[in-house]
């Protein structure tokens, strides 16, 4: 898997979750893109049937995107849903690991009742897509909703821990791959 940080401000509004966008960045295969900025996701764009239906925002004035991308063949909705999972995980280790706690709800993590990340996951003909926003700060979130933020947390450069979150979860999903090929099926 390929992981990529990228320098400049991008404004996520759900589009980069379509197939093969960091296809269009010169990105080929297995992939896991983030970069910052703002972040307001548009009904055309929203993945959530739920959240549309209740006209719900997904906005930040800036946050930390990763997007996961992985082929398969055919993909799969539930090992979208499984990654994302894993990925939140992988999240909540590296914040741990610099002494920050976080809850897990879900695909979800709080800090205290203030939620600091957003996420969805989907799949397509050849590949299953993740993204998860993390707030970098709680400006610009929907007023409805506690929000949390690494600035609040004193986390002040986002791309530290995005190399270690990239690090953590490519560890897993290679370790994981590992294991498929060294076992005997039943």
């Amino acid at each position: 898997m390929i992981s990529r940080i990228l320098s400049e401000k991008i404004k996520y509004d759900g589009s980069q979750i379509a197939p093969l966008w960091a296809y269009s960045m010169g990105i080929k295969g297995d992939s896991m893109v983030i970069f910052h900025g703002p972040m307001d996701v548009t009904f055309d764009n929203m993945k959530d049937l739920e959240d549309e239906k209740a006209g719900k925002t997904i906005m930040g004035d800036d946050v930390v995107h990763i997007i996961v991308e992985r082929f398969d063949s055919p993909a799969s909705m539930r090992l979208a849903y499984y990654m994302q999972r894993l990925l939140i995980v992988c999240i909540r280790d590296a914040l741990m690991r610099q002494g920050i706690q976080t809850t897990r709800n879900g695909d979800d993590l709080y800090v205290d009742d203030g939620k600091l990340t957003v996420s969805i996951a989907t799949a397509g003909v050849t590949s299953e897509k993740i993204h998860c926003g993390i707030n970098i700060t709680t400006v610009g979130t929907p007023a409805e909703v506690r929000t949390a933020s690494l600035e609040e947390l004193g986390i002040t450069d986002w791309k530290p821990l995005a190399w270690e979150i990239a690090e953590t979860f490519i560890n897993e999903i290679e370790d994981i791959e590992g294991d498929i090929v060294k076992t005997r099926s039943l």
